[in-house]
């Protein structure tokens, strides 16, 4: 079908919003959802456009395209209380499988106005789906939406790869308060590789979280090279508050390698394990300078040979005495401070080639009252948390003096 594009007035203002996102689609969008309903009558036109449509065309046109919303308040799914436009899913929305599909939630608010100040103005409730959207192709995106009550809130699936998640709140209300949780996982990346999941500014942040097992999954041989980065995990849109993940934060196991975690996520509140990386084979997976606190099992947990079990750093605090300490050349240390034996706040790191180290804080004293540490070898393998020590916050033993044997 012909597609219909963006009249003249408001033109400048969605390639503003749409530049930043660095996409490599054309100038303006290609489909405009003005329809909260679904399915829609079967064509998208300037009558009625549902996304379900949009994806359908999307899908058959054998180009790049982006999916941008125009949804008019007279939308009966339109609560003018929350500000919020609600597409209730009566089935799975289509699969994406033609490379290059923009979904662009945040056009909503350049055509519509800042109607939901506290997150997305478009809600995706998929109570009768098994994912609200799943990822078959390449380079694809899904930005500025509310995404709950699926099984999957995004599943990307091989050969699905270099698409990019930034901006949604994943298993949350759209105020960014409550859970209003996927039933498994937020995002479940299987098989697939070289995704985004945040990253970049604080603007390309996901909230990931309320999810009934893990906020993200990366699971099975080829699930490689993933970046998840500057997102929060298991707690509200302020990264404050507890709206905990029913598993993990972010799960890693059958295989994946070479995956990056972080920098600047904030994992925490998640009831068991901030970041957990299982199997023999699920190595090379990277954990680093992130704040990970406060969750029910361990702030980064490795399991059945994952990340080659490679063994924390111990801490000897200066005038008392210690021991302990990690094998191998060349790791890279990551010093945390916290409440307890988790990473709150991300101090510092050293490099140690020989095997011993100091290290001051950058302040006077460290952040939190104990203080931990990680090791990252050169394939990339991060170790769990060293057990805690005094770091000094409420007594004078400055500097750490840390060694390994």
């Amino acid at each position: 079908m012909r597609k219909y594009g963006l009249a003249v007035t408001g033109l400048a203002l969605v390639l503003c919003l749409l530049a930043p996102l660095g996409t490599v689609r054309g100038a303006q969008p290609d489909y405009w959802v003005n329809s909260a309903a679904d399915p829609g009558d079967g064509t998208c036109d300037p009558t009625e456009c549902t996304l379900r449509e949009a994806i359908d065309d999307s899908n058959s046109d054998s180009a790049v395209s982006n999916i941008a919303f125009d949804i008019p308040t007279s939308d009966g799914r339109y609560n003018s209380s929350t500000g919020v436009w609600t597409i209730q899913l009566g089935s799975a929305l289509p699969d994406l499988t033609e490379d290059g599909t923009g979904i662009m939630g945040s056009t909503q608010t350049g055509n519509q106005g800042d109607t939901n100040p506290n997150g997305p103005e478009i809600a995706v409730n998929g109570a009768s789906a098994y994912a609200c959207f799943d990822l078959r192709s390449a380079h694809n995106t899904i930005e500025g939406l509310a995404i709950n009550q699926c099984t999957y809130g995004i599943q990307i699936v091989a050969p699905a790869h270099h698409n990019t998640i930034i901006a949604n709140y994943i298993g949350l209300n759209a105020q960014g308060t409550a859970a209003s949780g996927n039933t498994q996982t937020g995002i479940y990346i299987a098989y697939a590789s070289d995704n985004t999941v945040g990253g970049g500014p604080p603007g390309a942040r996901n909230v990931i979280s309320g999810n009934g097992e893990h906020g993200v999954w990366i699971h099975g041989d080829g699930a490689d090279r993933n970046d998840v980065s500057g997102n929060y995990i298991g707690t509200d849109s302020s990264g404050v508050f507890d709206v905990a993940n029913t598993w993990d934060g972010v799960a890693i196991g059958g295989g994946p390698q070479e995956n990056d975690i972080g920098p600047d996520n904030i994992i925490a509140y998640n009831d068991v394990h901030g970041v957990l990386i299982s199997g023999a084979t699920t190595i090379s997976n990277t954990v680093t300078q992130n704040s990970i606190h406060s969750n029910g099992g361990e702030g980064i947990s490795l399991i059945n040979e994952g990340n080659g079990n490679l063994s924390p750093p111990s801490i000897d605090v200066a005038m008392c005495t210690g021991g302990g300490g990690t094998s191998g050349p060349n790791l890279r240390i990551e010093v945390f401070s916290d409440y307890n034996g988790e990473g709150r706040f991300y101090e510092s790191y050293v490099m140690s080639a020989s095997g011993s180290f100091a290290l001051s804080p950058a302040g006077t004293l460290f952040r939190y009252p104990y203080v931990t540490l990680t090791a990252t070898d050169a394939a990339g393998n991060t170790s769990e948390f060293s057990a805690p020590e005094p770091s000094g916050w409420l007594f004078s033993y400055l500097p750490l003096i840390m060694k390994k044997h």
